[in-house]
């Protein structure tokens, strides 16, 4: 019997124990979160004026002074300029209200130029090879 009583007054003195300490406090609420920017997006398209440089320019294109082999003749003499934006042999680039025209595609390739009145001087870097186009407004 003491035996007994001995192991229930552990026990309950173990389970006191347990109990006796107070809960933790409740967590702390987090702020409402911040609401995120709308995405920007880019501004719409507005149809360009037609400008004193615009149209189609054809003419000539002549090999660099330095091209070796595997330096092809470019396909096509023929640029379009509208508004400030041209295409020439597939590259397409910009032309700067001062009638600077720039480009450059992803294979490496650049173009810099002039248009000037009613001709386009423009010459052409891919790789190794160059060319130098002179076109004219039709």
């Amino acid at each position: 019997m003491r035996a007994q009583l001995a192991m229930f007054l552990v026990l309950a003195g173990g389970v006191a124990g347990c109990s006796s300490s107070p809960p933790p406090p409740p967590m702390a609420m987090a702020p409402d979160p911040v609401p995120m920017a709308a995405p920007m997006r880019a501004p719409a398209r507005t149809p360009v004026a037609a400008g004193p440089m615009d149209g189609t320019y054809s003419g000539t294109v002549e090999p660099g002074g330095s091209n070796g082999r595997g330096c092809r003749r470019p396909p096509s003499a023929t640029a379009r300029v509208r508004g400030s934006a041209f295409s020439l042999g597939g590259l397409r680039g910009q032309v700067a209200a001062d009638g600077t025209v720039s480009a450059a595609s992803r294979r490496g390739g650049s173009m810099t130029g002039t248009v000037s009145g009613s001709t386009m001087d423009v010459n052409e870097t891919i790789g190794r090879c160059s060319y130098h186009y002179v076109l004219n407004k039709a």
